[in-house]
């Protein structure tokens, strides 16, 4: 048999009626999702404000119900405990928005312009080092790195700038704050009922999706204890260590230290970078303490506290962690790479449980 009637055969045998239904009916679906795609944009833009309060309110009434499970331990009535926490909640968004955010702002600035002293200062000494006559692509990478943090200067807002525009969108932060406060203080008061419910809908969809959201759950609460376990002890240690090596603005680092803790393997090295570069400036011991300190602090992290503080389920496979946190990072910006430890949590507990046949290990246990 030649190639042609080979193919007259397989074309024969394969290329029915339906299938040329479906492919033409998937094309034709193609086609209409790309005419329509303005219209799903504008449409996912309004689905997207609309659910924004709800999901804002969910996210405050889960962090603060292990609050307000706490203090009911001690008797403490959760009619008392949940006004009083919204109420430091409140208090403390407002200081950071008013008080602390722009002095930040600000800080950050400077320090900014101090990683620019510190390029150019690491240039003198490799010029020196190279008697005056440094690598034409040592310049232009020194040149590049300049340029790249001077226009992070002028995109960061000043504070006039910055005041502006908050006050020019303040009518909607405020209705979707104020929104999202009262979903947030009915759903901490029905916590139990409204999860219970999602359980039971979750239960008639199916027992695994139920199972899912309970195995979901758990990791990401216990992921969220650890995680503010660790910023906290990061940044009590930094902030100590900046203060002794006599650096300006230790604070504002130790802070910027433990958020990084947010952003996974990027944020960290980042700031520690930032530290860096804004310390290159004489004295030279004073380059030498803060070196020695963070090789110390690095090791004392990675071997002593965080063995220390994660649980053997909180271990973290570097490869599959990557994974999604550059598909978080692609699909959904920086949000996503907020997300991303949470989505891997979720997904390495939703795996362990279909190992275990969908069965919770409480049952098993049992």
């Amino acid at each position: 048999m030649n190639t042609q009637e080979k193919v007259k055969t397989f074309i024969n045998r394969n290329l029915t009626l339906n299938r040329l239904l479906i492919v033409i009916m998937s094309l034709v679906t193609l086609y209409l999702l790309m005419l329509t795609e303005g219209f799903r944009i504008y449409a996912f833009g309004k689905l997207q404000s609309i659910l924004m309060p709800f999901i804002i309110g969910f996210g405050i009434a889960y962090i603060l119900h292990p609050i307000t499970k706490y203090f009911e331990k001690f008797g403490i009535k959760r009619q008392i405990v949940v006004p009083l926490t919204l109420i430091v909640f409140v208090a403390l968004v407002v200081l950071l928005i008013s008080s602390i955010l722009p002095k930040l702002i600000t800080d950050m600035m400077t320090i900014i312009n101090s990683s620019v002293d510190g390029i150019q200062q690491l240039s003198k000494y490799y010029t020196d080092f190279q008697q005056g006559k440094p690598e034409p692509w040592v310049t232009n990478l020194v040149n590049e790195g300049v340029k790249i943090l001077e226009g992070l200067i002028k995109s960061v807002p000043t504070i006039p700038t910055f005041a502006s525009q908050f006050v020019g969108q303040l009518i909607n932060f405020l209705t979707t704050a104020l929104f999202s406060l009262v979903i947030g203080l009915y759903l901490i008061f029905d916590y139990e009922d409204v999860t219970r419910k999602v359980l039971n809908c979750a239960y008639k969809v199916s027992p695994k999706v139920a199972n899912s959201l309970i195995v979901v759950n758990r990791a990401v609460l216990q992921y969220l204890q650890t995680l503010i376990v660790i910023m906290t002890i990061t940044f009590v240690e930094y902030t100590i260590l900046y203060s002794l090596v006599g650096h300006n603005y230790a604070l504002v680092l130790g802070v910027m230290v433990a958020f990084a803790l947010l952003i996974p393997y990027i944020g960290p090295i980042t700031v520690q970078v930032l530290v860096a570069l804004t310390s290159l400036m004489p004295p030279v011991p004073r380059i030498i303490a803060l070196a020695i300190g963070l090789f110390i602090l690095s090791n004392l992290d990675n071997y002593v506290i965080s063995p220390f503080v994660y649980s053997k389920r909180d271990k973290i496979d570097p490869v599959s962690s990557l994974f999604v946190f550059f598909a978080s990072s692609v699909m959904f910006g920086f949000i996503g790479i907020l997300l991303s430890m949470p989505i891997y949590f979720s997904l390495r507990a939703i795996y362990a449980l279909k190992k275990n046949n969908w069965e919770l290990e409480s049952k098993v246990e049992a």
